[in-house]
């Protein structure tokens, strides 16, 4: 499984600890993950833009990952903003080793929920923002993801007054609010493009999007999918991640809706227990 994980944050919320660990928990059960940690962007990224990442680097990781495993095929692991890259990837090139895509909340269809609300051309001018800065500040990208949820640093610290005599919820979380709180910036032509092309534009669920000058079709995507949302999701709201199963040409694929929120359906008990499990036997099951 190769999982180039892209987004906002730090990868190792899927190594979190040695037994809150979605990479330990699939190669103990035979999976062999290749979890892609791409660093902290620096100025030398300014320049990245979504091209680069979907034409050049993920088919590039997934040629390393297959020389290393010495396989032929692979599955592609999306989470979040990983999923419209990795889709956008395997649709613009049918040809890439790719056996099998698992999407995990990732949005699809930029109509739904609130940040398409923000950042609408007539009232967010992504263009004068990105020429601001050298890169997307990380604390630039924080503020935007906590207006949605302006409550939620208050709620949680409730929850640490509540159970600060549960040392096994303690190590939890102080470990995921570590993650939570570790922002990465963003290259500024990757944020003008993201914006631009996808919450403005809406062009993979128009047809619009282009890489390279080549039109990205996702109907393009034809191999087995499986695609996963949360019910609370205030990120990726279910609706804009099911979007891919309607637009892929896949015959095998899967759409399931499963309870909590962003982060609760990789990382914590429930995950464990309900997540996880399904995960992998729909792996295996696809093997």
């Amino acid at each position: 499984v190769l999982f180039p994980y892209l987004g906002i944050s730090r990868p190792y919320i899927f190594d979190l600890r040695p037994d809150e660990s979605f990479a330990k928990f699939l190669t103990e059960n035979g999976v062999p993950l290749y979890l892609v940690d791409w660093g902290v962007f620096g100025p030398e990224d300014r320049e990245v833009g979504m091209a680069d990442i979907i034409a050049d680097r993920i088919p590039s990781l997934l040629k390393q990952a297959l020389e290393h495993a010495g396989a032929s095929e692979a599955t592609a692991f999306g989470y979040c903003m990983g999923v419209p890259m990795t889709a956008s990837a395997i649709a613009r090139d049918p040809s890439l080793p790719v056996k099998n895509f698992l999407a995990m909340v990732g949005p699809i269809d930029f109509s739904e929920g609130e940040f398409p609300e923000q950042t609408q051309a007539d009232r967010f001018d992504v263009d004068a923002v990105v020429e601001t800065f050298d890169m997307m500040p990380a604390e630039f990208v924080r503020s935007g993801f906590k207006m949605l949820n302006p409550m939620g640093d208050s709620k949680q610290f409730q929850s640490l007054v509540e159970n600060m005599w549960n040392p096994d919820w303690l190590r939890n979380f102080r470990a995921m609010n570590r993650w939570a709180e570790e922002w990465v910036p963003l290259p500024k032509q990757f944020f003008r493009q993201w914006v631009k092309h996808f919450y403005q534009g809406n062009e993979l669920v128009s047809g619009e999007f282009r890489v390279v000058g080549e039109r990205v079709d996702l109907s393009q995507l034809r191999v087995p999918t499986l695609c996963i949302s949360a019910a609370r999701d205030d990120i990726v709201p279910p609706g804009s991640a099911r979007a891919l199963v309607d637009l892929i040409g896949s015959e095998d694929k899967e759409y399931r809706e499963l309870p909590g929120g962003h982060i609760s359906v990789i990382a914590g008990r429930r995950a464990r227990e309900d997540v996880w499990p399904g995960v992998l036997s729909w792996l295996k099951d696809h093997d």
